[in-house]
C-alpha cells in the first residue's frame, strides 16, 4: 500500500482542498503536487500572490490565506499515477478533520476522482460547508492553464483584478 500526506492545515483553516492521493512524482519528493507540470502551485501563486520556489514557502502561501490541502486518501494501491489506476483505497478519517477545523466553510475536490472517492468512500457533508468539484490541475487533464486558473479563481472566490 502506498500511503499520502499529513494534511497542510491550521485550526483557522476556512477552506480545505482535496486530491486523490499523491502521484507518483509527489511520492518521491514527498510534496503535494510535487510532478513541475502539476498547475497546483502555479495556480496558487497567480491567485493568492507569494513565492512557491520553496515547498515551505508553497505551505506558508496556502496557510496565510487559511487553506488546508489534503487528499481524500490515507493508503491505497494504484499502478502509475492515472486517476483510474487505482485498484484499492481508504480514506482518511474526515470526522476527526472536521471536528478539529470548525472554521472549515468550503471544501474543493482537485478533479472529479477525488470528489467521487469522498462521496462513496466518506460522506460526511457538514451544513456549514459547500463542496465544489474543480478542475484537475494535473497536467492529464487537458484544459487550458489559463481556464483551469478561472475556474480555481471563482471556486477560491477570488475576484480578478480589473
Amino acid at each position: 500500500m502506498l500511503h499520502g500526506f499529513p494534511p497542510i492545515e491550521s485550526p483557522q483553516s476556512t477552506v480545505l482542498i482535496l486530491g486523490t492521493g499523491p502521484s507518483v512524482m509527489s511520492a518521491l519528493k514527498q510534496q503535494y503536487y510535487g510532478h513541475e507540470r502539476n498547475a497546483f502551485w502555479p495556480i496558487m501563486r497567480d491567485l493568492l500572490g507569494g513565492d512557491i520556489d520553496l515547498y515551505e514557502q508553497k505551505w506558508d502561501l496556502l496557510l496565510s490565506h487559511d487553506i488546508a490541502l489534503w487528499d481524500v486518501l490515507s493508503a491505497f494501491q494504484r499502478k502509475g499515477s492515472a486517476d483510474s489506476a487505482y485498484t484499492e483505497v481508504i480514506p482518511n478519517d474526515f470526522k476527526q478533520f472536521f471536528q478539529e477545523h470548525p472554521a472549515i466553510e468550503r471544501v474543493l475536490f482537485n478533479g472529479k476522482k477525488a470528489q467521487e472517492f469522498y462521496n462513496s468512500l466518506v460522506g460526511i457533508f457538514p451544513e456549514s460547508c459547500c463542496f465544489l468539484s474543480m478542475p484537475s490541475t494535473s497536467p492529464a487533464y487537458t484544459l487550458s492553464y489559463e481556464e483551469k486558473r478561472e475556474r480555481w479563481a471563482a471556486g477560491l472566490k477570488i475576484l480578478p483584478a480589473s
